[in-house]
């Protein structure tokens, strides 16, 4: 039911969403993406969770990487569409995810899903891997769950993690190394953690 609501949420402020979201990648974040795709060539299968507006896969295109962009919200797929981007509709928790690919992003997408959700998440993920895959996520830092209509005005589910709470989960996913950092970004008033997982 959360994740409905959540992606409902989305779906109804998309111009929203986009007018309240930075149209550049920097700092932590593009950091983070740039430790992604370090050492793969270009010719890296990569899949985009949560493509949104197609603000990362731009910049990864940019760095000469083709992107297979996804999201579970029309009016995103349509942006996308819009500005020549690859994206299929992709709802994480019931489609199929392909691959295998060499590398999967999330910047964003999981912290909206339950710890139960989350872990069944990882399995499948790293399942659509191919040997020595990379999974890239990035998750709030924080305690418990709960709703916030903060940025949007409408309702949308957010589980806070721990970086101690991750590894475990990790390791029954199937990923056999990772790097977790943490970050704060001014921007969002909020405290991160971005990952790299490995199959």
């Amino acid at each position: 039911m959360s994740n409905r609501e959540t992606l409902q949420a989305y779906e109804e402020h998309v111009e929203a969403y986009v007018a309240g979201t930075s149209a550049e990648v920097s700092g932590p974040p593009r950091q983070w993406m740039d430790r992604a795709v370090a050492g793969l060539a270009p010719s890296a299968r990569i899949l985009e969770l949560g493509s949104a507006f197609g603000r990362d896969a731009a910049y990864l295109q940019g760095r000469g990487y083709q992107v297979e962009c996804s999201d579970a919200c029309a009016g995103f797929l349509a942006l996308l569409r819009a500005k020549g981007f690859a994206a299929r509709a992709l709802n994480i928790l019931t489609d199929t995810v392909g691959g295998p690919y060499d590398l999967i992003l999330a910047n964003a997408v999981l912290l909206h899903l339950s710890r139960a959700e989350f872990s069944q998440v990882l399995a499948r993920l790293a399942a659509a891997l191919a040997p020595g895959g990379r999974f890239a996520f990035s998750l709030k830092r924080g305690d418990g769950e709960g709703w916030s209509s903060h940025k949007l005005g409408a309702p949308r589910y957010f589980r806070y993690w721990q970086p101690e709470q991750l590894p475990p989960l990790l390791a029954v996913a199937g990923f056999s190394t990772w790097d977790l950092q943490g970050a704060a970004l001014a921007r969002t008033h909020a405290d991160w953690l971005y990952g790299i997982a490995v199959r």
